[in-house]
This record gives C-alpha cells, sequence and structure tokens, in this order.
C-alpha cells in the first residue's frame, strides 16, 4: 500500500505507508518455515521412516551412560542407525526414536548394536517398525550384555538379535500356593520346542503388575516368535536370584489353540541362586 500526499508547490508524491497489521511478522515466519519444510522434503526424496522402540531389563546395572551404535539388516541392504541417544537406554525403561533411511531395506532380518563402552547394557527386546510395515520383534534371547571390553567385563562389544517369526504366543503360570512360592525378581526366559524347531522369549513380564503371586494365574504375550508346531517341550531359564516355584504352565498360539500343559511334578524350585533351585529346567 502507498498514501498520496501533495505538497504546498502542488506537485504529488507517493511515500510507502507503514504496515498496519500486527500479524506480519507472523507471517512472514509460517511462510519462511513452511519453505523449509518442503526444501527438506525435496532433499530427502523418497524417504522411509523407522520407528524404534529399546527395552532395557530391569535389573543390576542394566542401562547405560555409554555410547551405543545402532544397524538394522534387511534383505535389501542395511539402515546404519547411528548412535542411540543415552536417555533411551535407561534401567527398566523402554526408549522410542526414529530415523529416516533413504532407500527401502526390504524385511527386517536383524538388529545390531556395537559399543566401545566399559559401561555395560543388557537390552531385552528392540522392535521395529518401518512407516508401511509391521512391527517386528528382536528378542536378546540368551541375555547377553554388551559392553566395550569383554576381555575385562562379561559381554561383547557387538551383539546382533534376529527376527525369529511373527507367530504369537500366550503364556499361562500357575504359581504354587506354597508359602514364599511367589516373586518378582524371577527374569524368566523360556525356550519352547515343537515339531518344527525352536523358539526362545524375551523376559517374561506384564508391564506394571506384579507377576508370580502366590496360587495366582498369570498370562504373558509374547509376539514375535517362531511357529514350533505341536509343542514338545518347554525349557525354563532363570536370570534372576530370587526363587519361584510352579504348579504348571500351558502354552499356545493363533495357530494351535488347544493349549499344551506342562506340570511341575518334580516340585522343582526355579532359581539363579544354585542353593535354592535349579536355573535352567526342561519339561517335555
Amino acid at each position: 500500500k502507498a498514501v498520496v500526499s501533495t505538497q504546498s508547490t502542488g506537485e504529488m508524491q507517493i511515500k510507502p505507508a507503514r504496515s498496519s497489521s500486527p500479524n506480519h511478522g507472523l507471517r512472514l515466519i509460517m511462510m519462511t518455515r513452511s519453505l523449509l519444510i518442503l526444501l527438506g522434503i525435496l532433499l530427502l526424496g523418497d524417504a522411509y521412516l523407522y520407528s524404534f522402540t529399546a527395552k532395557v531389563a530391569n535389573r543390576g546395572r542394566a542401562g547405560t551412560s555409554g555410547d551405543v551404535y545402532m544397524t538394522v539388516i534387511g534383505t535389501k541392504g542395511n539402515l546404519s542407525v547411528g548412535k542411540v541417544s543415552k536417555k533411551e537406554l535407561k534401567k527398566g525403561k523402554t526408549g522410542r526414536f526414529s530415523v529416516y533411511g533413504k532407500k527401502n531395506i526390504g524385511e527386517i532380518r536383524c538388529v545390531r548394536l556395537s559399543t566401545t563402552s566399559k559401561n555395560s547394557l543388557l537390552l531385552d527386546v528392540v522392535t521395529v517398525r518401518p512407516e508401511y510395515g509391521v512391527e517386528s520383534f528382536y528378542y536378546n534371547t540368551k541375555g547377553v550384555i554388551l559392553n566395550g571390553d569383554p576381555r575385562r567385563h562379561s559381554g561383547v562389544a557387538s551383539l546382533q538379535m534376529c527376527k525369529q517369526g511373527e507367530e504369537h504366543y500366550y503364556i499361562t503360570t500357575r504359581t504354587s500356593t506354597e508359602s514364599r512360592s511367589q516373586t518378582n525378581k524371577i527374569h524368566l526366559r523360556m525356550r519352547l520346542t515343537g515339531a518344527l524347531g525352536t523358539t526362545t522369549t524375551g523376559i517374561i513380564n506384564n508391564e506394571g503388575r506384579n507377576d508370580f503371586k502366590r496360587g495366582e494365574d498369570d498370562t504373558f504375550v509374547v509376539p514375535g516368535m517362531k511357529m514350533v508346531g505341536k509343542i514338545r517341550c518347554i525349557e525354563l531359564f532363570a536370570e534372576g536370584s530370587d526363587k519361584w516355584k510352579f504348579d504348571y504352565i500351558e502354552v499356545h498360539c493363533d495357530n494351535y489353540r488347544a493349549a499344551y500343559t506342562f506340570h511341575n511334578n518334580r516340585n522343582i524350585w526355579i532359581s539363579n541362586d544354585s542353593r535354592e533351585g535349579e536355573d535352567v529346567y526342561k519339561l517335555c
């Protein structure tokens, strides 16, 4: 806009007018922001968004303050995630983060983590969800500790966790009514063996609930497992020093709705402490 004024000489002059809109600066900021977003889209091109969760175990010094790096391994290539933020790797917590990749790496087979730090990290499970795909699960099936100095500390400097399958298993435990049978620190894993192979859970736990109470049933849903067919045996691995006694364990999956039941006929106690029970126990 402009204003017209006349001088005493009779000449007409045009002068620029000051903006009367208080939102002029705000509109300029919004336009700049929109242009930056558009520029980012043009630079990324056909970018693919990958969303991650990393669940850290809830015991000992499971979390880390050291640098941890992640690589995702797919059927069409790898994706370097780079350094994972330390705030996402706290003991007993589930960290969430996302990255953009410049290409589609296909079906994600494994995730690999590495560190040079002397701080230890114990992960339970990592999940990956591509922008246009389903979430996959990668369990630390052997409870391996990540540590950059394995010669002086237990663990490995590089840990690879791979996809087992897409089956959901439902595990129900009945804790004994016997005195002191309950626990909340057993840190239990389970291996299922069937006609089609084996598959292993992460730590079975219902977050926000006190599991394994005396005389009570607990059901755990474990996704991302291999379908092993008719279950022949289960194997329990206790990583906690607390002891636990169960009456029976039932297992079924989406493909086999009928539950397979395994009774504790020998009245075995489960514990990582050999003075209290068995740290590995197989039932068939």
